[in-house]
């Protein structure tokens, strides 16, 4: 498990180094996708990063509302599967002749599809459990618990689409597998993010007020964290295959 570990850090961490230029370019459209949200009339706020929504205030939204901030969710969910489908299409360019740019071109009506009808499935299952415990006391402590198991069992959805190119049933399950069967390898991704935004967040509340420092932190989080946590993520899925190595 550390030789795995140890192995999937060092090859991510040094990939990231060789190619930051392409994978900062490609990760520029993340910082789009989080702004979308709050441009909306929707009760959004900036924490660690990223964009949350207060669904406590969805009440107080008339149907025009709900539309817009729908659809502009709906898009900040595509612009980032799109985006972690061409960062890992050029993780995967490393082992294929396969240009770059015909690769991206081709993954928009491909993978990202895959991987936004996914992540809209799961989104629209928590969107839709909120709603029915509105006010309700199980929302506090089971909401979490299925946020958590969710995002576990998905966990490995981005890289089972596009390394191993599987369709959206294929993937779903290969992560649920991938999972179940190295949950420590899911565990130290997400202790690592907790750490790297972390210090992130320090850093910004040093050096800028708010809410100046919340718009660092997304910057910071969109063009370098986000991109080595996904690279570390398919590095770590691709410790499945020997020859990957």
């Amino acid at each position: 498990m550390h030789d795995k570990l140890s192995r999937s850090f060092t090859y991510a961490w040094e990939f990231y180094l060789k190619r930051l230029g392409i994978i900062v370019t490609f990760s520029v459209p993340f910082i789009l996708a989080f702004l979308i949200p709050t441009l909306v009339p929707a009760p959004t706020y900036l924490a660690l990063g990223g964009v949350f929504l207060r669904t406590g205030s969805l009440p107080d939204l008339t149907m025009m509302d709900m539309v817009i901030t729908a659809l502009a969710y709906a898009m900040s969910v595509f612009i980032i599967a799109d985006t972690i489908v061409n960062i890992n299409i050029v993780v995967r360019s490393k082992r294929t002749l396969t240009t770059i740019k015909h690769e991206v071109i081709h993954a928009v009506g491909t993978y990202a599809t895959r991987i936004f009808y996914i992540y809209t499935m799961a989104l629209l299952l928590m969107f839709i459990f909120q709603l029915l415990t509105y006010d309700h006391p199980i929302q506090t402590w089971f909401y979490p618990f299925l946020s958590f198991v969710l995002s576990f069992l998905l966990f490995f959805v981005p890289p089972a689409v596009v390394i191993d190119n599987s369709d959206t049933p294929t993937a779903i399950k290969r992560s649920i597998t991938m999972a179940i069967k190295n949950p420590h390898f899911v565990l130290v991704w997400a202790i690592t993010s907790l750490v790297l935004v972390s210090i992130v967040k320090l850093v910004a509340d040093l050096l800028f007020a708010s809410p100046f420092s919340s718009y660092f932190v997304l910057l910071i989080n969109c063009l370098l964290i986000l991109p080595f946590l996904t690279i570390l993520q398919t590095q770590i899925y691709m410790e499945k295959y020997p020859l990957a190595r």
